[in-house]
């Protein structure tokens, strides 16, 4: 795991070497595009929005700074400038960041333990909001009017790989949300999520996904894209989106699967009910309807006589006593989304929903793909570089360990990553 970080930061270099220059020829050309883009994803990866300038003062002292030693960079733009480009430049630019980034995770067995359904992953996904302001905004924001005020926001369909039983998830590529020139109707997230697979459904293809998502990815047109697209789907689906559905499955010859067992405190009582080939709406008038297999669980504790938890869902899988309960568990790996990946960027140090720079274009945008960026370069340094996991475990608390990669990153000059991380973790480099 020792050579991962570099890996990654080469990734990073060819990506940006690729992005458009928009300002004029020989305008402040001291800067690179690939200086900005890393300057910025530096104030993310140390989650410190001061970073910059204590590493100005560093140059000052030391003629050198840590984002050259350990980023790359050559030469450290100003705020304004950073800002400026990020404006620019198209979101779906920033793509091959991240899966070039997961391919080298996959290449270090990372994405080995994550693949649990016919060898493949699962991929939840789910909206999200990343800013919202009564007066700051920009042509891609949307609004919402409520009591004679309109607010604006930002958000995002997000994508991570995920697991149940795995506290740690990988995001994937966001599609953003937001409103074009022209547009009348507003952008939303399931208009986002096809656009999602139209773009980026061949490069993940390889990894044979799985599509968790709530009741709304329930659509037969989305779900028969996902299909076409190569891709599996377990989607929820409820009894008051889907009536006909579900009353058509109350009336059908339901398989049943059941399993007790003692989880330390109580005795749980698993059970799964499921029909393959039902059609997912009523046909008389719109032609033939998709084919789905329903799926639904329910969990019951025997010494409160109290069901504990019910769900249900469509998918693409065919379902038998065998996978039922792994299909169920699959399915309810999509919590993980909300809660391992939305809450911790919100609540949790990035700061998802801070505005870092709004822009007239695309900044907000590109500034919340780098924080889900540098998220996506913890979570593959964790499990892939012993040194960076022994520092995080040392640490303790998530809070107490980036307090010190801060502290140590802008107090003290050091001579590549390696360094850096074996003096946060407390010990010397070799040699």
């Amino acid at each position: 795991g020792r050579g991962i970080f570099k890996r990654l930061i080469e990734i990073f270099s060819r990506v940006c070497g690729h992005l458009p220059d928009t300002r004029r020829p020989g305008h402040n050309d001291r800067y690179t595009i690939a200086d900005m883009v890393k300057s910025a994803f530096g104030v993310f990866f140390f989650q410190h929005q001061s970073m910059l300038d204590y590493q100005r003062r560093m140059k000052e002292k030391h003629g050198r700074n840590n984002p050259e030693t350990v980023f790359g960079v050559t030469a450290l733009p100003s705020d304004t400038w950073i800002r400026a480009q990020m404006d620019r430049i198209a979101p779906e630019k920033f793509s091959p960041l991240f899966e070039g980034s997961l391919r080298i995770a996959e290449e270090a067995g990372v994405l080995a333990g994550y693949r649990v359904l016919d060898g493949g992953v699962l991929i939840a996904l789910d909206g999200v909001w990343y800013h919202a302001s009564e007066k700051i905004h920009c042509k891609r924001c949307l609004h919402i009017r409520k009591d004679g005020e309109t607010t604006y926001y930002h958000s995002a369909l997000a994508g991570t790989i995920v697991k149940r039983g795995e506290a740690s998830v990988l995001p994937v590529m966001a599609e953003m949300i937001g409103n074009g020139d022209g547009e009348k109707k507003q952008d939303c997230e399931l208009v986002a999520a096809k656009r999602w697979l139209q773009s980026y459904g061949q490069e993940y293809g390889r990894l044979k996904p799985t599509l968790l998502g709530d009741d709304l990815y329930s659509h037969e047109p989305f779900c028969r894209q996902v299909v076409e697209g190569g891709y599996s789907f377990i989607f929820t689906c409820k009894d008051t989106t889907h009536p006909w559905l579900h009353e058509t499955v109350e009336h059908s010859g339901m398989g049943e699967w059941s399993h007790r067992e003692w989880n330390g405190r109580y005795h749980l009582v698993y059970t799964c009910r499921w029909v393959n080939g039902v059609p997912i709406r009523y046909t008389e008038q719109d032609g033939e309807a998709l084919t789905v297999n329903y799926l639904e669980m329910s969990i019951l504790n025997e010494e409160k006589g109290k069901r504990t938890y019910y769900n249900s869902w469509i998918t693409d899988k065919t379902i038998d006593g065998g996978n039922a309960k792994h299909l169920a568990d699959c399915g309810r790996a999509r919590w993980k989304i909300e809660n391992e990946h939305n809450n911790v960027l919100k609540n949790h140090g990035y700061n998802l929903e801070h505005n870092f720079g709004h822009g007239e274009e695309h900044a907000s945008e590109n500034f919340c793909l780098l924080n889900l960026l540098a998220f996506l370069f913890h979570t593959i340094l964790f499990l892939g570089d012993e040194n960076y996991r022994k520092a995080r475990i040392r640490a303790g608390r998530r809070d107490n360990f980036y307090t010190a990669l801060k502290y140590t990153f802008c107090r003290f000059l050091h001579e590549n990553w390696e360094a850096f991380i074996l003096f946060v973790w407390g010990d010397e480099p070799d040699g």
